[in-house]
């Protein structure tokens, strides 16, 4: 058994363990991940202010890690290494959030300037939108629908399609643009 210490580990323990999960090992992985987890999502809880959000940064950076384990090249010890992936994951996502902002503050600025829609009946926008996703392609739909309807996080679904979730958030942000598309007419 590998033991990872709260401090620095032993340099050769490090070697043993990057060895042990480049080469596929899961028992050491999971041991990894479970000793670490918990230190990790309150680290980046202190940086995106957000519990979810942290376990969601965390648990991508570990599948993330996972994924790319045969390119894994680690320097130091795999705490510190772990330590600074969670710090840029939580930057990327900080910064992704302005963005949104950004974004959205366009979007109601855009809206303030635009004539007054016809209204629309619930139960036609309703239907409208039930069509719209059943025209999504069928991977795009079903990641729409795990993450719109059944309220799932980007890891969860990730880790229950065996998909990276960047590839979640891409199909997310496809289905999203189509449904803008198609949509459009039919509330504005």
């Amino acid at each position: 058994m590998i033991s990872i210490y709260n401090g620095h580990t032993v340099q050769s323990a490090d070697r043993e363990i990057i060895g042990a999960i480049k080469n596929g090992n899961r028992d050491v992985f999971e041991q990894v991940f479970h000793t670490c987890y918990g230190d990790l999502c309150r680290y980046a809880a202190t940086i995106v202010k957000d519990m979810d959000e942290a376990e969601d940064i965390v648990q991508a950076m570990f599948l993330k890690i996972w994924e790319k384990r045969a390119e894994l090249t680690i320097q130091h010890t795999i705490r510190a290494y772990l330590f600074r992936a969670v710090y840029h994951q939580c930057l990327n996502a900080r910064e992704h959030k302005v963005i949104r902002l950004k974004y959205q503050e366009y979007g109601m600025q855009q809206g303030m300037h635009t004539s007054q829609a016809p209204e629309v009946f619930p139960d036609e926008l309703s239907q409208s939108i039930r069509a719209a996703i059943n025209e999504l392609p069928e991977q795009c739909r079903n990641i729409f629908v795990m993450s719109r309807y059944e309220e799932l996080r980007y890891a969860e679904i990730a880790q229950r399609l065996n998909i990276s979730v960047n590839t979640i958030e891409n199909q997310i942000s496809k289905a999203l643009r189509i449904l803008r598309l198609k949509l459009k007419d039919s509330i504005f």
